[in-house]
C-alpha cells in the first residue's frame, strides 16, 4: 500500500493551513527523513520530512488550503502503483486529526535508499547562509541527526562578527570606522548605534531578511575602531559624523539611529548639513533626561561573560534573546582596556551625574521629512513615556514584549518600517 503523507498540526489551534513549497518534485525518489515540502506559518517556515522510502506523488498543490491530517501526497514503494489521487481541498466533511507518528516506520525491502548529504541544512538555513554570503562548511547542526538550522547559521553569523573591535573590510579614511552592510541601488541608509556598541550591532538586523537598499554603519567616536578622544558636544560629534558620510556618498541618505545614535540622527536632521530625506529612529536617546544609570556604569565595569550577562539582559525583554556568541562578543572588547576608558570618558560626557544632557525635542519640532519612532513598552534603559512628548509629525510604534533593542528583539518589524521610511525619501 502506498504509504500517506498527511498535513501536519505545528500549533495548537491549527485547524487548516496551506503548502507553501514543494522541495521534491512530483515523480521524485525520497527517503524517510527527507524534507519534501514546506509550512509556512507566522514565525518560521516549518519542514515536513518524508515518512518513507519510495516515489512522492504530489496529490496538492502549493497554496491550496487543506485540513489537518488530510493526506496531501503518498509514496510509493518500490513494485507499486498509485493512481491520481484527488486534491485534499477543505469541505465541511474534512476530519481534522493529528498527525501520527510516522517519522522512522519499519523499512520495506527493495524500496529506494537516498541518504542525504551531511549535514543536510534545512532549506531555511541554506536560504539565510546564501543571503548573507556565509558558507555552511564547518558548521555543526543542533537539529536532529545534526542537521543545520536557522538557529546555527545565526549563531555563526554572531561569531563572524567577533571581535567588535575589528569590522570586516573597513572603508579607508581618516576619520571614523565605517563598513558597508550592504551593497544595493537607490538612497543608502546610514546606521548609527548605541552607546557601549559598535556597527556590528545592526548585523542582526539584517540576518535572515532582505533588503533593497544601500546601508553603511558608522563606530561613534570612542567605539569599535573609531578614534577614541570624545567631542565636545553633540554638535563636534555631528560634524563627525557629517564628513564620515561625505567621505563614502555625496547625495540623499536615510538615518537610521538605535538610542544615543537616534538622538544624533534627530540632531543631524536638525543641522540641515546632509541632504537627509528620512528618519528611523529606534528606542531614541535625547527625549527626556532619565536613563538607567546603574546600566551606563555596569555595562563597561563588566569583564567577562560571567559579569556581563546580567547587564546585557537588562537591554531586551526576554533574556533568551541574549546569545552566548553576543556575550563573548561583548567579553572580548572588554579586553581592550583603552576602549573601555574611551567609553567612560563618552558616558561622562552625555550622561554625566546619570542624566541625558543631550535633549533632541527642538530638533524634532522642526523636521519636515518622513520619520519614524520604534520604542519598546518594556525599555528598561530609557522610558518609554517619554515617547508621549513626541511631535504630531513623528509616527510612534510602541512595541509590545520588547525592551531596548527593538531592531534586534523584532527584527521583521523593524526592518519592514525602515523599509517604509526609505520608499517614502525616495
Amino acid at each position: 500500500m502506498p504509504v500517506p503523507v498527511l498535513y501536519p498540526k505545528v500549533s495548537l489551534e491549527m485547524q487548516t493551513g496551506r503548502i507553501a513549497r514543494w522541495l521534491v518534485a512530483d515523480g521524485a525518489a525520497v527517503s524517510t527523513g527527507q524534507v519534501i515540502f514546506e509550512i509556512d506559518n507566522d514565525k518560521a517556515a516549518v519542514e515536513v520530512e518524508a515518512p518513507a522510502d519510495g516515489t512522492l506523488r504530489h496529490a496538492t498543490a502549493e497554496g491550496v488550503e487543506v485540513g489537518v491530517g488530510a493526506s496531501v501526497a503518498h509514496i510509493i514503494v518500490a513494485d507499486e502503483v498509485l493512481a491520481p489521487a484527488a486534491p485534499a481541498v477543505v469541505t465541511t466533511e474534512t476530519i481534522m486529526a493529528e498527525q501520527p507518528d510516522t517519522r522512522h516506520p519499519p523499512t520495506r525491502s527493495g524500496a529506494p535508499a537516498l541518504k542525504s548529504r551531511s549535514p543536510n541544512p534545512t532549506p531555511l538555513a541554506r536560504r539565510i547562509a546564501r543571503e548573507q554570503g556565509v558558507s555552511l562548511a564547518g558548521i555543526i547542526g543542533s537539529g536532529p541527526r545534526g542537521r543545520v538550522q536557522k538557529s546555527d547559521v545565526i549563531a555563526r553569523l554572531e561569531a563572524l562578527a567577533a571581535p567588535p573591535n575589528k569590522p570586516e573590510a573597513p572603508i579607508e579614511d581618516a576619520g571614523l570606522n565605517a563598513v558597508w552592510l550592504r551593497q544595493g541601488v537607490g538612497i543608502p541608509v546610514v546606521l548609527l548605534h548605541g552607546y557601549s556598541a559598535d556597527l556590528n550591532n545592526w548585523r542582526g538586523l539584517f540576518a535572515g531578511a532582505r533588503a533593497d537598499f544601500p546601508a553603511f554603519a558608522i563606530d561613534l567616536p570612542a567605539h569599535g575602531a573609531s578614534p577614541r578622544a570624545t567631542p565636545a558636544d553633540a554638535d563636534a560629534l555631528c560634524a563627525q559624523i557629517e564628513s564620515a558620510v561625505l567621505a563614502r556618498h555625496e547625495g540623499p541618505v536615510v538615518v537610521a539611529g538605535h538610542s544615543f545614535g537616534g538622538a544624533i540622527a534627530a540632531r543631524l536632521a536638525g543641522r540641515g548639513r546632509l541632504d537627509l530625506r528620512g528618519l528611523c529612529l529606534f528606542a531614541p536617546a535625547g527625549l527626556g533626561p532619565e536613563i538607567d544609570e546603574a546600566f551606563t556604569r555596569g555595562i563597561l565595569r563588566a569583564k567577562n561573560a560571567t559579569s556581563l550577562r546580567p547587564w546585557l539582559e537588562r537591554l531586551v525583554h526576554d533574556p533568551a534573546g541574549i546569545s552566548e556568541a553576543f556575550v563573548k562578543a561583548v567579553a572580548e572588547a572588554r579586553l581592550d582596556t583603552g576602549l573601555t576608558a574611551a567609553m567612560e570618558a563618552f558616558a561622562e560626557r552625555f550622561f554625566p551625574d546619570g542624566t541625558q544632557a543631550l535633549s533632541v525635542h527642538a530638533d524634532l519640532a522642526r523636521l519636515q521629512i518622513p520619520a519614524k519612532v520604534i520604542f519598546g513598552r518594556q525599555d528598561r534603559i530609557l522610558p518609554f513615556a517619554t515617547t508621549r512628548c513626541l511631535p504630531a509629525t513623528i509616527g510612534l510604534h510602541a512595541v509590545d514584549a520588547c525592551g531596548h533593542l527593538p531592531h534586534l528583539e523584532h527584527p521583521a518589524l523593524a526592518l519592514r518600517l525602515l523599509h517604509e521610511v526609505w520608499r517614502s525619501a525616495g
